[in-house]
């Protein structure tokens, strides 16, 4: 009895120790139409955008000085092969999806294009790699 519940324990740690998500919290569930909602072209200001999303993970400027904002944020989970003694060895990683929020400002730091992209995320390691 006492080995059913320890293998049951084991499984259900390997289970929900696979979960990871990285970057910004604030762009989690962002869809193109919840974006549209809060960010307004030639109204929203860096200010606003800064109290939305916070701190953006990357700014870059062109050279007219406008400048761009990006925020990313990843969901991941453990490939099951990640838990099996010796396979993990040849094939295991993660896969997930990725969300990406890039806005860009004119010169007056008001938002004047952005955009919302979702992708899907595979990292393999190991012998065997797609």
């Amino acid at each position: 009895m006492s080995w059913r519940i320890s293998l049951a324990a084991s499984l259900s740690f390997a289970l929900l120790s696979g979960c990871a998500s990285v970057g910004n919290e604030s762009i989690a569930d962002a869809t193109p139409e919840s974006v549209s909602a809060q960010l307004i072209k030639g109204k929203t200001t860096q200010q606003n955008v800064r109290g939305l999303y916070g701190d953006p993970a990357k700014t870059s400027f062109t050279d007219s000085g406008n400048e761009t904002w990006e925020y990313d944020f990843s969901r991941m989970h453990s490939k099951p092969t990640n838990f099996i003694p010796y396979v993990n060895l040849i094939h295991s990683g993660a896969e997930g999806d990725k969300k990406s929020l890039v806005i860009f400002f004119d010169r007056s730091k008001v938002v004047q294009q952005y955009t919302v992209s979702s992708s899907k995320v595979d990292v393999s390691q190991g012998l065997i790699t797609r």
